[in-house]
This record gives structure tokens, sequence and C-alpha cells, in this order.
């Protein structure tokens, strides 16, 4: 008798964490994280970046439906800041350029960018948000989370005098769908978080490699000033 009240003493466990998992997801603040290798050429040049502009629509900052949570409704701060600090960061870290940041002294370049869509939705079916049999039933019938959204960025660099010199875009969106299965129970506690970030690093490695591949453009163009 005690082994098989224990299969459903595991269910009733995992259930709970699972949705616990969802509600924690929507009150943890995201940060724009980015998660990209070591670049293989750098561009010699000293670099200062200026503040992103955040020309994403209103919508992407609202919650879509009910059960929807937005990952960027409740960031730990503004947008264009975040994602600004996040490529500086990153950027630095991976040494793409010989220095680069926010306030660089007498910079070759200055980059500057456009954020043109940055969301991630997390939708939580209604069955979820019922106690008691509603959760029982999903184990058995239905996925229990679905992740959309959508990094869209463009970069510019230009001399300090306004002469641009590339124009690069990156772009990833995605829409997925998860269920009670192994690797439901085995996501991240954050899934929404994480996929979002995959995502942003997604975008910025496509900017990136356009720029390394641009390199001896980039050069040139200096030279002529």
């Amino acid at each position: 008798m005690v082994c098989s009240g224990y299969a459903p003493s595991r269910l009733v466990a995992a259930l709970l964490v699972g949705c616990l998992a969802l509600i924690l997801a929507a009150c943890i603040p995201y940060k724009p994280t980015l998660a990209l290798e070591k670049s293989v050429h750098s561009i010699p040049v000293s670099v200062a970046v200026e503040m992103f502009r955040d020309a994403s629509p209103p919508d992407d900052k609202e919650d879509l439906a009910e059960g929807t949570v937005s990952q960027t409704k409740s960031m730990e701060g503004d947008l264009s800041a975040l994602v600004t600090r996040a490529i500086v960061a990153d950027f630095s870290a991976a040494a793409v350029f010989r220095s680069i940041g926010r306030h660089a002294a007498h910079p070759d370049l200055i980059l500057s960018g456009t954020i043109r869509r940055f969301y991630g939705q997390a939708t939580i079916p209604s069955w979820a948000l019922i106690p008691g049999l509603g959760w029982a039933v999903s184990a058995f019938a239905s996925p229990v989370q679905a992740w959309q959204g959508e990094v869209d960025l463009e970069v510019r660099l230009a001399t300090p005098d306004g002469l641009v010199l590339g124009v690069y875009r990156g772009r990833a969106a995605y829409q997925e769908m998860a269920g009670h299965d192994s690797r439901y129970w085995s996501m991240p506690l954050y899934p929404a978080h994480v996929r979002l970030n995959r995502a942003f690093t997604e975008a910025v490695g496509q900017i990136r490699d356009q720029m390394v591949k641009d390199r001896e453009l980039l050069l040139t163009g200096l030279m002529k000033k």
C-alpha cells in the first residue's frame, strides 16, 4: 500500500514544481545576457558605444492575452541600457575590437544601435491556474508551456565625424512548446528567460560575424579619412 500511494505523490510533487517554475519565471526580473565565444579575429580599433535606441513596438512589453507573461515587461532596468551594457561587456570580453566602452576617449569608431524587436512570451494554459484535478489532467493531456519571442537588432559603425562604414542586422525568432515529458521536467527553472537570452545571443552573434567579415573594409575606410 505504501508503494501504491508513492506514485501519485511523486506526480503531485512534479506538477507543483512545474507550476511553481512558471510562477517564478513570471516574477523574477529578466536580464538580457549574452553567451558568445571569443572572437577568432579582432578588429584593431577603439570603439565608443552610444546607448541603443529602443524602437520596439509597445506591444512587445505587454502580455498578449490572459495566461501569458511578458519577459520584457518587468526587467531589471531600462531595455536600452541593459542591451547596451550586455553588448559592451560581451564585445570587450570576446576581444572583438582592440578596446570598446561607453565613454572611450578619442575613439576610431562609434557604435550605435537600434532595438527593433525584443520580447519573450511564456504562455500559461488556463488549466495550469486551476488547482486539483486540472493539474492532474494536464499531466496526461496538454502541453504545459509555450514560448515565443523575437530579437531584432541593427548596429551601425561610423567614424566620429559621422561617416557610416557599416550597417549590420541580426534577428532570431522562436516559437516552441513544452509538455509533460522527460525534457520538460529537466528544463531550467526559468526557461523563458533562458530561451530569450539564447535568441539575443544568436542575433548579436550574427552581427558580430558580419563585423569581423568586414574587418578589412572598416580599416580601409578609416585610412581613407
